[in-house]
């Protein structure tokens, strides 16, 4: 089965667009994933740089505590 010279060309068209498609397609994919990448990695900076972390926290709650246990020292102390 021979094919004629319009219906390679016709083919070999084709074939060379669904070609160009998919490098299109997989150069745009891979440029979202980088840029995506970038703005997940701002993001994780972002909210390191803005929220107190857990052991923060901790510490704070800490110091809370001894403040308010030497305010009750205090005031028992002022009343014997």
């Amino acid at each position: 089965m021979e094919l004629s010279q319009a219906a390679l060309t016709v083919a070999m068209f084709v074939l060379s667009a669904i070609t160009s498609g998919l490098v299109a397609f997989l150069i745009f994919l891979f440029q979202r994933t980088a840029s995506n990448e970038r703005d997940l990695m701002q993001h994780k900076l972002d909210a390191a740089e803005k929220y107190a972390h857990k052991n923060e926290i901790n510490d704070l709650a800490g110091r809370l505590e001894r403040k308010i246990e030497d305010l009750f020292k205090q005031i028992y102390e002022s009343r014997k």
